[in-house]
């Protein structure tokens, strides 16, 4: 156990001790020892008091320091917690853009797409293969890769994305002799895509609304 004497507490200690001995030296040889333990007494007691005061004031002080400590842990915690916050919403924020900007290329190559493979259909100049073929991997590259596997005993995510890659995998077998119609074709993959874009948007919205990804 320490015990901090100030200067202060010194200077009492001795002036205690000086009165003391004034006490001691005005009392006469027949002084009965009532009156010196007396005086003694009340000397005690006001240096008891006065160290009672300076304990009283020293806890105040330390109450204080810790009153601001603590304080100080709140702030700390409450910006590191802002911080985790602004992160995590950059980041819902870049994710969905980057959402957004692939499904509008997944519109565009589709649409593309569909306007070559209904060429003939329409009477109008034969499809440009050499663009067929470009626009059909750009669309698979699109997509996910783990939809060209079948799915797993318990199912999983990406059945939509599989219906669009077995849609370009028979426009593959077909090619340009069309032993499938092209524009068949074209209609399913439409209706295939639009159901992929649709999961893909809802997923978005979900995501900005609760500031969380990977919401189911």
């Amino acid at each position: 156990m320490s015990i901090d004497v100030s200067k202060a507490d010194i200077g009492m200690a001795v002036g205690t001790v000086t009165a003391i001995a004034g006490v001691l030296a005005h009392l006469k040889f027949d002084s009965s020892v009532t009156t010196v333990l007396t005086a003694s007494g009340v000397i005690a007691t006001a240096l008891a008091s006065y160290f009672k005061s300076r304990s009283a004031a020293r806890s105040a002080q330390e109450s204080e320091t810790s009153a601001r400590n603590s304080a100080r842990d709140v702030a700390n915690i409450a910006a590191a917690t802002a911080a985790d916050n602004t992160a995590k919403t950059v980041l819902v924020q870049t994710v969905t853009a980057e959402r957004a900007k692939w499904r509008a290329e997944m519109r565009d190559q589709v649409e593309r797409l569909a306007a070559q493979l209904r060429a003939d259909q329409r009477g109008g100049p034969s499809a440009d293969w050499e663009q067929v073929d470009r626009l059909r991997t750009g669309i698979r590259l699109r997509l996910n890769p783990a939809g060209r596997t079948p799915p797993p005993a318990g199912g999983d995510a990406h059945d939509p994305d599989r219906a669009v890659h077995h849609v370009l995998d028979a426009l593959a077998t077909a090619g340009e002799s069309g032993t499938t119609p092209h524009a068949a074709l074209a209609d399913q993959l439409e209706e295939h895509m639009a159901v992929l874009l649709k999961g893909e948007w809802d997923k978005s919205k979900l995501e900005a609304v609760s500031g969380k990804l990977g919401v189911p």
